[in-house]
């Protein structure tokens, strides 16, 4: 199903994922009851697959065992909890999973809003300049594979 995109994970420099990393399906559970509904298919086979990655001057956010989430960044539920605590962001986005912060002028994330008949969200791109928001990709595997065509 993603074989394209293991293809291109096993080929590029642009993308740095920690062998060893991989995310315990009980962590995704966990995640998912606090969030309220199930993440994407995709987002849940990179998880459980390759479980994190740096890519240039971000990384790519994951979920960590319970105990080690409030001490990373790169956590999706830790993340999430600290937007929430902003009552503007949760008013202006209230539908915004965030994805990946690339130290620049834009950031990634899942629209919990909309859901394809596969279960996927729409991964959106805010030029936080431009204050602009467009689709990046519609599901997390085409997001991976955009970031690596664009970066390599």
């Amino acid at each position: 199903m993603y074989e394209r995109l293991v293809e291109k994970l096993n080929t590029t420099t642009a993308i740095k994922w920690f062998p060893g990393h991989k995310v315990e399906e009980s962590w995704i559970v966990e995640v998912e009851e606090e969030l309220g509904f199930r993440l994407p298919p995709s987002y849940r086979w990179w998880l459980t697959e390759y479980g994190n990655a740096r890519l240039g001057d971000g990384s790519i956010q994951t979920i960590v065992a319970s105990e080690h989430r409030e001490y990373t960044d790169v956590d999706i539920l830790y993340i999430h909890r600290l937007n929430m605590e902003e009552d503007w962001l949760v008013e202006r986005f209230p539908n915004r999973l965030d994805l990946f912060i690339p130290d620049s002028d834009e950031l990634y994330y899942f629209d919990t809003s909309s859901r394809d008949e596969q279960g996927e969200f729409p991964i959106m791109c805010y030029d936080l300049m431009n204050n602009l928001i467009d689709t990046y990709a519609s599901t997390f595997a085409e997001f991976i594979e955009r970031l690596i065509d664009q970066r390599s």
